[in-house]
């Protein structure tokens, strides 16, 4: 049998360049100097969500005698919100909620855009035409409507979040990994792996995925900053995690009647998820000019 890895033109090594980009250290190093920092501060504040339970935190514990504490106040570094809990403990915490509730349905929504776009570009004709049916009425609605429809129906939670939110972001992952599948599918590599009897099975996996999963986890990578803003808007309008947990839109929420009274209060929780929401898509960015440096 003739390995089709072995055969194609410039495009197939272009290709087979892009898939190995992220096999390599050095997609770290082709990555801009912004983005290489944007990743190194997501890793620590993801280390620290991490461990959060295990250093000496307590986010619900509270003493309505020192509420609404400043910033700078002896055992509370950060403040204390409305029932006197520290806020340094509960923004840690409601990070590490929002970024679990925005991560996942992105990492969700993937898996589903590559299943979707694979059976578009290999699926045939009629196949083809109920992924783009079921893309088109997606994108029919807007994200941010779409997911606060899906939220009031089912309600607050953690569940209702990551659910809307993978709905959100079906379309969008769908049409890259479609376009992708369709750019490559009819390359030499490809046609001469289905001539030499390989099973379809085995041509997605070995010459499919490695080409289109890089172009997909980059765009799915910038899409977690706006999904952290969705999610912390969600929270702010009562639509989030049930109180007393902590989540970064409902600390928001909470702290807003402060903002009169003592205004580093409230802009503490929003400045985390301004900051978070800007690090992931400069870390996207980051990683598409990795792969582009091997398209060029």
């Amino acid at each position: 049998m003739i390995m089709s890895e072995n055969i194609g033109g410039q495009n197939g090594k272009d290709d087979k360049i892009t898939a190995s980009r992220f096999t390599r250290k050095n997609w770290f190093v082709r990555m801009p100097m912004s983005s290489r920092v944007s990743l190194g501060l997501l890793v620590c504040l993801v280390l620290l969500s991490v461990i959060a339970q295990w250093l000496p935190l307590n986010a619900y514990a509270g003493e309505l005698s020192k509420r609404m504490q400043p910033i700078g106040t002896p055992n509370h570094l950060l403040g204390t919100d409305a029932q006197g809990r520290d806020l340094l403990a509960r923004l840690i915490f409601g990070m590490r909620t929002s970024l679990f509730i925005s991560v996942t349905p992105v990492i969700l929504a993937t898996l589903l855009a590559l299943l979707i776009g694979i059976a578009s570009g290999f699926g045939g004709p009629v196949l083809h035409a109920v992924c783009a049916k079921l893309i088109d009425l997606l994108f029919a609605f807007p994200g941010i409507l779409l997911s606060l429809l899906i939220a009031i129906c089912l309600g607050n939670g953690v569940f209702s979040l990551i659910l809307a939110l993978t709905v959100v972001w079906i379309a969008p992952l769908s049409k890259v990994a479609e376009q992708e599948v369709h750019r490559i599918k009819d390359r030499d590599y490809i046609l001469v792996a289905r001539a030499s009897g390989a099973k379809t099975i085995a041509i997605i996996y070995r010459q499919l995925l490695p080409v289109i999963f890089p172009t997909v986890m980059a765009y799915a990578t910038s899409l977690v900053g706006a999904s952290i803003a969705i999610a912390g808007g969600l929270g702010f309008i009562g639509l989030g995690v049930p109180s007393p947990a902590p989540e970064l839109g409902a600390m928001l929420q909470e702290l807003q009647p402060s903002i009169f009274t003592n205004p580093t209060l409230v802009l503490e929780p929003g400045i985390l998820i301004i900051f978070l929401a800007i690090l992931f898509p400069i870390v996207g960015d980051g990683l598409n000019i990795s792969i582009g440096v091997s398209k060029s």
